[in-house]
């Protein structure tokens, strides 16, 4: 059973306190307080919500066919229980996204589905607080709805699941190929550092470093921005709960075994997690030239920890981010040590591809180079947020494919794994399981050209002098495939472009059970 915890605001109306038949006392729970009516909040796919009795009034239990749905918004900071109707704005690291006008449907096929909800339980005690912990043995009146809620969002989800864009078939794994490439590695060694960074005196990580630039006496080095990364990683980037130390020392070793120096912040990029550093020292023996990568592609993996390089070896894979990661990653067979994040990918010739950003992935050379392009002429990256998380049909499994293939007579675009709760996305009836055909009329085979494509615009927009200062909307059409009814839609997508990073959460909906 989900359970979930939150704060209500002391303005929320507090359900009435459930007293045990024939004692007129609550039920203990496991933290002593008194239990009373629980709350379930779902996601649901029919309209549907229980309220609590007014206080002072009887509880009562509504009639089957009267509930009625209330969307549940949650907000980065603070985190709140609204019981209210659906807000018109979706919250994105915390910027509001104005309501969207409604566009002309360009096929009448086009119908949008119903969103999902999960559903979650919340149980008040006898002073109308959230209870910390769940009662042992809750009402069997109360449970029944959400368990009912809850098997029905099994099935759907079981039923959706079914559709050829969202089956679970593995990608074939390419062979390893390994070839003697000595002289390449040690060249591209040159430009491959080591750092370290510490918050008072205390070790916080060590990692590696591409040296990009140099000029005057300063170089210029990009990393990940694990380095300064202050927690554990999240595991769901899309969440945005990393929090980072922009002002640890950063210690640079340079390539000479006993050169330390200290490094300089000079831009932390959270959307695309790398972070650019400066140092002093002197002129480097190479810089790395870049160079696009492709799948298939042989390729080195290079770190450096303490005074060793560290290497390892493999293919570019065709697979692409999952559900936890962003759109920018793509994968590679080989692996390196965690030492090795913010290290460099590199052809056979010796070009980086890519920096390295985990054990078994890394962000790509292509999209590198934009945001830099974009970082050295405004002094950030912004970012348009969609309100989306998506895969390309390019990266599945060729069994996968070919049923898309077979079923929709498609063969190429991106398949919606999750749509942000209240976003724009959501309200022009973009649903799971859909395929984006085309972004502004182009086609596009992966969440890396997608990313590499809305750089662009954002890069276009900041050279009209738009969004310099501030977020603004940007307006994106997409030629959209319903999976589910088989048809084809442009919808015409208001889009935020933001400084900040994107936050993609599925909220629940609420309802409030009482006892009759």
């Amino acid at each position: 059973m989900r359970r979930k915890r939150r704060v209500s605001p002391s303005s929320v109306e507090r359900p009435p306190q459930s007293t045990e038949p024939g004692t007129g006392t609550a039920p203990a729970t496991r933290s002593g307080s008194l239990a009373a009516a629980p709350v379930t909040r779902f996601r649901s796919w029919a309209a549907g919500s229980l309220t609590p009795a007014p206080p002072g009034v009887g509880p009562t239990v509504p009639r089957e066919g009267s509930l009625r749905s209330r969307a549940l918004r949650r907000r980065r900071q603070p985190s709140q229980v609204h019981l209210s109707a659906p807000a018109s704005a979706s919250t994105a690291a915390g910027e509001e996204v104005e309501p969207m006008l409604e566009p002309e449907e360009t096929a009448g096929s086009f119908s949008p589905n119903s969103p999902i909800r999960v559903p979650y339980l919340e149980e008040y005690d006898s002073n109308g607080e959230l209870c910390q912990e769940p009662s042992l043995f809750p009402d069997p009146v109360l449970i029944e709805p959400y368990e009912k809620a809850e098997q029905e969002f099994s099935d759907k989800i079981a039923k959706i699941r079914k559709l050829p864009t969202l089956d679970s078939d593995t990608s074939i794994s390419p062979s390893i190929i390994q070839e003697s490439a000595a002289d390449t590695i040690i060249e591209a060694s040159k430009f491959v550092l080591g750092l370290s960074s510490y918050i008072d005196g205390k070790l916080l990580s060590k990692c590696s470093g591409i040296l990009i630039e140099w000029s005057k006496g300063t170089g210029i080095i990009l990393t990940t921005a694990q380095l300064i990364c202050s927690t554990s990683p999240c595991l769901d980037e899309w969440l945005g709960e990393d929090k980072y130390a922009p002002n640890a020392e950063v210690c640079v070793q340079l390539l000479h075994m006993d050169d330390f120096k200290t490094g300089t912040l000079m831009y932390l990029d959270k959307q695309y997690g790398f972070a650019l550093f400066s140092v002093l020292m002197d002129e480097p023996k190479r810089l790395p030239c870049f160079s696009n990568e492709r799948f298939a592609q042989d390729v080195f993996l290079l770190g450096r920890y303490e005074s060793n390089l560290l290497i390892g070896n493999g293919k570019v894979l065709s697979k692409g981010a999952g559900s936890y990661k962003r759109h920018h990653y793509m994968y590679t067979d080989g692996h390196i040590s965690p030492h090795g994040a913010g290290g460099a990918v590199i052809n056979l010739e010796g070009d980086v591809t890519g920096m390295i950003t985990g054990p078994k992935h890394f962000i790509p050379s292509s999209t590198i180079q934009k945001c830099l392009e974009i970082w050295k002429t405004y002094n950030h990256v912004p970012r348009i947020h969609l309100g989306m998380k998506l895969f390309g049909i390019k990266c599945l499994s060729l069994v996968s494919r070919e049923k898309i293939s077979r079923n929709y007579n498609i063969d190429a675009g991106l398949i919606v794994k999750a749509v942000s709760a209240e976003s724009n996305a959501e309200k022009l009836g973009v649903r799971m399981g859909d395929i984006i055909l085309s972004v502004n009329g182009e086609h596009i085979a992966t969440a890396v050209e997608l990313e590499n494509k809305l750089l662009d615009i954002s890069k276009a927009q900041l050279e009209k002098g738009i969004g310099l200062g501030s977020a603004v909307d940007v307006t994106l059409a997409l030629d959209v495939f319903n999976t589910t009814k088989c048809g084809r839609g442009r919808r015409l997508l208001k889009a935020k472009l933001s400084r900040t990073e994107e936050i993609i959460e599925e909220e629940g909906m609420m309802m409030n059970l009482v006892k009759k």
